[in-house]
């Protein structure tokens, strides 16, 4: 199938190693984070390990200015492209509790991971065809409670039940969509936790099945799997890629 794959949070962590993912396998990618610089030196790294003809695409946007989004769309469709794929990877976590949560980051929070997803899946939708596939990014904290990370965990849920409509309506249309929901990974957000020390990576290893974290490159081999015709009856899925964590009754 022709078209591009739009990934989205591509500058680093899990949508970066998605791009490279797909690009290895030959496919042409629409980069697109916040930082236009940063997902460019993505896109460049991309044209000389993996080129494809017509190069790849990398796009500043924000995913909350629905301006940018319809920008996107359009830059795309005035090239003539389709989408074959799209990857909603953005993704931002900012820690509180409840109680002190500030409404401008909850709001922030949905507005990046949920409205901001959907938004761009609304653009892109004329662009795709029947065999069009896509994937969400999801969270352990989609099925379970994270405390201090109320609007990441609320917004994470939201994404399921996204998912699970757009799977019902747009199943009928050929176009697949499914969720992963990654454990503890070894990506920035995750780091700057360790960092701060609001999580433990010995707890977190501990309490893991498979006794690791995950690396970005293995998110995003779930990721490409669900892309692909392999998974070509799999629609309005979770799958969790998570090395036990949600099923081990232990804790």
């Amino acid at each position: 199938m022709e078209g591009v794959v739009v990934v989205t949070g591509a500058a680093q962590g899990i949508g970066a190693a998605t791009a490279r993912r797909l690009a290895a396998h030959g496919q042409r990618i629409a980069l697109v984070d916040l930082r236009p610089e940063a997902v460019a030196g993505v896109a460049a790294g991309l044209d000389a390990d993996h080129p494809v003809g017509g190069g790849h695409i990398a796009v500043g946007v924000d995913v909350t200015d629905g301006g940018a989004v319809a920008g996107l769309a359009q830059r795309l469709e005035g090239d003539g492209e389709s989408v074959r794929g799209v990857v909603n990877a953005a993704g931002i976590l900012s820690r509180a509790a409840a109680e002190d949560f500030h409404r401008s980051a909850w709001d922030l929070h949905l507005a990046v991971h949920l409205t901001g997803a959907f938004a761009l899946l609304q653009a892109l939708h004329p662009l795709m065809r029947r065999g069009s596939s896509i994937v969400n990014i999801a969270s352990v904290g989609s099925t379970f409670g994270l405390p201090g990370r109320i609007a990441y965990t609320t917004a994470k849920s939201g994404v399921l039940g996204l998912t699970r409509t757009l799977a019902s309506e747009w199943g009928r249309q050929g176009i697949r969509v499914n969720a992963i929901a990654p454990g503890y990974v070894r990506t920035e957000m995750v780091l700057s936790g360790l960092r701060a020390g609001t999580l433990s990576e010995d707890r977190l290893v501990d309490r893991t099945p498979l006794g690791r974290m995950a690396e970005p490159h293995e998110i995003a081999a779930a990721i490409a799997f669900l892309l692909s015709d392999d998974a070509s009856f799999v629609n309005g899925a979770l799958l969790r890629v998570d090395g036990g964590l949600t099923i081990d009754g232990a804790f």
